[in-house]
């Protein structure tokens, strides 16, 4: 710490928490509501749709996949919304659509979240091992702090 930082002043009033509705992301989960709830923070729920939710049929038609998922990541955030609200959290949703790490920094930034939590791991299986995790670009791309939270052993 620096001259003066003081410990005392560490305080966490917005707890951005990005999933992917996996075991990792509820893991992670678990995790931001001690703190939110240590600290009375609000915690910001964030889902992103990553791009390219297309797939080709057979017949080499082209099929959007975003409006069915932009439908299930809405009701699954709003259904955990639901649930953190009944235990007492204050709870704001986010859905959006683009690359995970950049909106996950961006949004952070924007709504001005004083910690991030994300899971070390996420449903990106062969992906993570070729580009990096998520998790590692937010980290280092961040400008608030971030707590990773890896899985349960």
């Amino acid at each position: 710490m620096t001259g003066e930082e003081n410990k005392d002043n560490i305080v966490f009033k917005k707890i951005l928490v990005a999933t992917d509705f996996s075991d990792y992301a509820t893991h992670a989960l678990e995790y931001a509501e001690v703190l939110a709830k240590q600290f009375e923070a609000e915690i910001l729920l964030l889902h992103v749709i990553e791009s390219f939710t297309y797939s080709l049929t057979d017949s080499m038609t082209v099929i959007g996949h975003d409006q069915a998922l932009s439908a299930t990541a809405e009701a699954l955030l709003e259904n955990l919304q639901n649930r953190l609200q009944g235990d007492g959290f204050s709870v704001e949703r986010v859905l959006t659509h683009g690359t995970a790490y950049k909106e996950i920094v961006g949004k952070a930034k924007t709504m001005a979240s004083d910690l991030i939590v994300i899971g070390s791991h996420g449903r990106t299986g062969m992906e993570q091992l070729l580009l990096g995790s998520v998790a590692e670009k937010v980290v280092r791309l961040a400008d608030c702090p971030v707590l990773t939270i890896p899985a349960k052993r």
